[in-house]
């Protein structure tokens, strides 16, 4: 993962607007920094895209089917300020991470800023554990790890083997009610599954 900070053109103005609004840089795959661009107002990603991160859904539904090649994208969208979030998608060999982080009102500003920046750091921390679980046979090579942490839909995590149904150790017990785990949750219980899981069988 590249983690270097001071590139120019469009990965440097992601710095320069992440930092801004005072939130950390999420973790870019090596490479970002040539092949990441600005496609839109506060929207970068390294592939172009037709539908807008708010539709959550849309890329989920696709990388689960395996129709996306790897990418990263991270972005500030909404319909106004208290309807904008921060999104941040990352597919990358097993791992799929879809994040979309609610910024709030300004008057909330400091709150969500704080919420961003903790989801940031367990992608972080979960991009390092993909190694340790894949490396003890939690996560099959061919197989995949896809979390959603969102708090506006549904959020959940779930480890397939390819070919196989997935195993859904994150998704909440079908009710009538619907699962309003935060963020934060669903990405602390991916990453004490991956360090601490149980093998797929």
């Amino acid at each position: 993962m590249a983690n270097v900070s001071g590139w120019s053109g469009d990965y440097g103005r992601l710095e320069a607007l992440l930092a801004e609004a005072g939130l950390t840089m999420p973790p870019m795959p090596d490479g970002a920094d040539a092949r990441l661009k600005e496609r839109g107002e506060w929207c970068f990603s390294t592939r172009a895209f037709k539908e807008s991160p708010l539709n959550v859904q849309h890329y989920v539904r696709k990388a689960i089917a395996g129709a996306s090649p790897d990418y990263v994208l991270v972005a500030r969208v909404g319909h106004g300020a208290d309807s904008c979030a921060m999104h941040y998608f990352l597919v990358q060999g097993p791992l799929q991470v879809f994040l979309q982080v609610g910024r709030g009102s300004p008057a909330e500003g400091g709150r969500s800023t704080t919420s961003v920046n903790e989801c940031f750091a367990l992608a972080h921390e979960l991009v390092a554990a993909i190694p340790q679980a894949l490396g003890a046979g939690r996560l099959p090579r061919a197989g995949r790890l896809t979390v959603v942490g969102s708090d506006r839909i549904e959020s959940f995590w779930e480890v397939a083997a390819a070919g196989k149904p997935p195993a859904q150790p994150g998704r909440a017990t079908r009710g009538r009610r619907r699962d309003t785990r935060p963020p934060r949750q669903i990405l602390e219980e991916a990453v004490r599954w991956c360090r601490r899981g149980d093998t797929l069988t």
